[in-house]
């Protein structure tokens, strides 16, 4: 069965030709390293949050934490803009991948735990420290599990595609 062929109009264009062909350093590989770097942002900032909670660093207060949370959020946009560009270059790899979607769910989830996270720990000033650790633990745990699993399935995309380009 053939990938659909809405597929091979996008690869068509001349902006999708340009970031999969173009030696311009601000083609592809300059958005995968955007990309990356988002995630180590985003993904960074978690894990700070994410083993505090979980009583890594008791030492240091868990309320001030609260600040990273924008931070997570300006990592998130910048892989949700080096995302889109990404699947503009490749869109049949991306989009006939199952991999891709489960990469997605993932994410999707890690975020709704984020937000639960900031909601439940970090909004209400009058928690302690140890309301606060009691009521993120959870959270936590599933946060660093998913982020480990959109992580993990980011990285399979290299490997586990049918079709890099539309066939011709």
């Amino acid at each position: 069965m053939a990938p659909p062929l809405f597929l091979q109009a996008i690869e068509d264009t001349g902006f999708s030709t340009w970031l999969r062909e173009s030696e311009s350093p601000f083609a592809f590989y300059f958005i995968l390293l955007f990309h990356t770097f988002g995630l180590a942002i985003l993904v960074g900032a978690n894990l700070i949050v994410d083993l505090r909670v979980l009583g890594v660093a008791r030492a240091m207060p868990l309320a001030p934490l609260k600040r990273l949370f924008p931070i997570m959020w300006m990592g998130f946009a910048m892989n949700a803009v080096t995302g889109i560009l990404l699947v503009i270059a490749y869109p049949t790899k991306s989009l006939t991948n199952l991999d891709f979607y489960v990469k997605l769910t993932v994410i999707g989830m890690a975020l709704w735990v984020m937000q639960r996270l900031y909601s439940r720990v970090f909004e209400d000033p009058s928690l302690s420290e140890a309301e606060m650790t009691a009521r993120g633990t959870t959270l936590a745990k599933w946060s660093l599990f998913l982020w480990f699993g959109a992580i993990t399935a980011g990285r399979l995309l290299a490997y586990t595609y049918k079709y890099l380009t539309f066939p011709s």
